[in-house]
């Protein structure tokens, strides 16, 4: 089941209604999704946050990090060409919920097999790239963080080609891309990447999907919150330069595969970023089972992300380490979680989702978590933290 809501929910996202059959006027298809979601720390002085994507809210319940509205329009002008344009709000890393457009690029299919677009596309970084805003669509109240925290990069302004074909009774999508991309970062701060390339192939049976990719780009990272304006007047030159810059080079790869025979659910997925500087290389995993009752499922996720490189090795005269320590765990990711969920699926087109969340920070990172005061007095280093995540999905 969860695999046919995705695949309507990757439909909502990639393809245009072909149910016209008008030739002298485009056919236009209206729809929409969005999820009322919250969630609630065991304490008080942190804050959750997804790292590139929302602002660190200062309330409990805090609304800001999975509430999102997206509304799409589907234009079809022939039979092979077509157009999506999304407009979607969610918090942004400022704190706002001003619409922005999400999606909007023109598809023509060049042979039954192979489609080519251009525009603005979502970033194919992770296996469920295509429904990561349309909650609805997926298991969980939000995809694992250890996983997909590890690359906050959401659009595509480029070019990509979709080759599809069958290979005795499976489906093979190859997908190539190329093009840019770019996010704001909390406290004005900014990320791009340049000449950004990588391919993915989807390998789909009836109840199995496989799914590889990797990706490469120059990156630049500009941070600009009061912790690294502090570090940055008081380290060498040298050090400076490996903390931020437009001379960077990321690379990206995943892995990840997914069981539904209609009552048993099984997801897992694998991916490592490499950075050369200004962002900590690392990799991180996630498993979920599931077992659905009718129409409620109850879920378990174990998740996990590791530091591979910090932003820098580079020493500092003893008196700096603090701050240049404490710089570095506020951008490693580094925890692990276990997940007690369960998705109840209200209606065909609404689903409420419950989760409990205990995750364990380490002593050099932040994990998925903000202070909410002085880091230097308090910081999300070496805990131990409960969150009680609800949500309400909905499409129309």
């Amino acid at each position: 089941m969860i695999k046919a809501l995705r695949a309507g929910g990757i439909a909502l996202v990639m393809a245009c209604t072909a149910t016209s059959t008008l030739a002298d006027a485009p056919s236009i298809h209206l729809s929409g999704f969005g999820t009322l979601g919250m969630v609630a720390v065991n304490q008080s002085d942190i804050r959750f946050i997804r790292v590139g994507l929302d602002h660190p809210g200062a309330e409990s319940p805090d609304f800001g990090p999975d509430t999102v509205l997206g509304i799409q329009g589907n234009v079809v002008f022939t039979p092979r060409t077509s157009m999506v344009v999304q407009l979607l709000s969610r918090e942004s890393p400022q704190g706002d919920y001003t619409p922005r457009a999400s999606l909007a690029f023109v598809s023509h299919s060049l042979a039954p097999e192979l489609t080519v677009r251009a525009g603005r596309l979502r970033i194919p970084f992770f296996m469920l790239s295509d429904s990561l805003d349309i909650n609805y669509a997926n298991p969980w109240i939000r995809p694992p963080v250890e996983v997909y925290g590890l690359n906050p990069f959401s659009d595509l302004d480029g070019i990509d080609l979709l080759f599809r074909t069958r290979i005795a009774n499976a489906d093979l999508e190859i997908h190539p891309y190329l093009g840019r991309s770019y996010i704001p970062i909390h406290r004005d701060g900014k990320a791009r990447l340049d000449r950004l390339m990588g391919v993915n192939l989807t390998l789909t049976t009836e109840r199995f999907t496989l799914f590889v990719g990797h990706g490469e780009s120059d990156l630049t990272l500009k941070w600009s919150d009061a912790n690294f304006s502090l570090l940055t007047a008081i380290v060498p030159t040298e050090v400076n330069r490996e903390l931020s810059g437009n001379d960077g080079y990321a690379t990206f790869s995943s892995a990840g595969f997914q069981w539904d025979d209609g009552r048993w659910l099984l997801v897992g997925e694998y991916a490592r970023r490499v950075n050369r500087r200004y962002a900590n290389s690392a990799h991180g995993w996630h498993f979920t089972v599931g077992h659905r009752f009718e129409n409620v499922m109850p879920y378990v996720t174990l998740a996990r992300q590791t530091e591979d490189r910090p932003i820098t090795t580079a020493s500092v005269p003893a008196p700096l380490e603090p701050y240049l320590n404490g710089f570095l765990a506020s951008r490693n990711m580094a925890q692990h979680s276990i997940t007690l969920g369960a998705r109840w699926d209200v209606r065909r087109d609404a689903a409420l989702k419950v989760e409990l969340s205990h995750t364990q920070t380490r002593n050099d990172s932040w994990g998925s978590y903000f202070p909410r005061g002085n880091p230097a007095i308090t910081d999300p280093r070496d805990r131990a933290i409960n969150m009680l995540g609800v949500a309400l999905d909905v499409t129309f």
